[in-house]
């Protein structure tokens, strides 16, 4: 699938909206697109069947039928369990499974840190370093991630809270911030409905939104005024895990670095509070 995502990655900026919702839909569902006709992935996209054929024409295919003939070779002739495997399995001879893993994602850090647009990530930087306040969501296995990346901006910058699902009234949560505010929001497949609606609130009270997901046509991006898209071969949140950790973590300490004294105030400020009870020196 290498080769077509690629494909998709390099015509994408010339996609009309058709075909970014047929692209779209490529990404979520693959699959269909071995097993039903343009005029059914049409429906289900949401667009004519001459857009699904355009798209194929586009990735450099004679027509659907060849296009299908690839992704049926790509997809239904092996397990999506062994394509899983498969994705963990990497060239370094003699090495043990679990640090194979951990090449492989140094690889994915690399690959993604190669594609991402620099002018994004200072985007990002710029506009969370002015923000007034900073909300941070994600739900699921995105929890993890934007729990984290809130964690870390409050003790940088400050001004960050987390949404918490749970608890917290989104309508009170986004009514708190401005059109000088940002929200964060960890939006990945199988992209939980409760993200994309704070995404959308947000949008439309005029609060720039950040968004980490997996493919410049998640639906987020519909919400997002700066998307930082990791693009992995595999649709798993825990795959891209630590890319995701990787790329808060520049962010942050770019943060620390552009805001010298502003972070130093705050460390004095932490290291001045009497925390000899909460901490144990080994």
């Amino acid at each position: 699938m290498d080769q077509i995502w690629e494909k998709i990655k390099e015509e994408q900026s010339e996609f009309t909206t058709g075909l970014k919702k047929t692209a779209a839909f490529f990404h979520k569902d693959p699959k269909s697109f071995a097993v039903h006709s343009a005029a059914q992935i049409g429906q289900q996209a949401g667009v004519s069947e001459t857009t699904v054929i355009r798209f194929t024409h586009k990735l450099g295919y004679a027509g659907f039928s060849d296009f299908q003939q690839d992704v049926q070779q790509l997809l239904l002739q092996r397990s999506s369990l062994m394509d899983y495997v498969e994705t963990k399995k990497l060239d370094h001879e003699n090495a043990p499974p679990i640090k194979g893993v951990m090449y492989h994602d140094v690889e994915n850090i690399i690959r993604i840190s190669e594609s991402i647009d620099e002018a994004d990530l200072e985007k990002a930087v710029t506009v969370l370093a002015s923000a007034d306040r900073i909300l941070v969501s994600g739900i699921r296995s995105s929890h993890a991630l934007a729990s984290w990346f809130a964690f870390a901006l409050d003790l940088a910058i400050g001004n960050t809270r987390l949404f918490q699902n749970q608890m917290d009234d989104v309508l009170l949560r986004v009514n708190e911030l401005t059109v000088k505010s940002v929200l964060v929001v960890f939006s990945f497949h199988r992209y939980a409905k409760e993200t994309l609606r704070i995404a959308k609130l947000a949008k439309q009270q005029g609060v720039f939104v950040i968004a980490f997901t997996d493919s410049p046509f998640s639906p987020v991006t519909d919400f997002s005024d700066l998307s930082l898209c990791v693009q992995l071969n595999v649709k798993s949140t825990l795959d891209a895990a630590p890319v995701v950790v990787s790329l808060m973590n520049s962010i942050v300490s770019n943060l620390s670095l552009q805001n010298a004294e502003a972070f130093q105030a705050r460390v004095k400020q932490f290291d001045a509070l009497k925390a000899d009870d909460f901490f144990q020196n080994g």
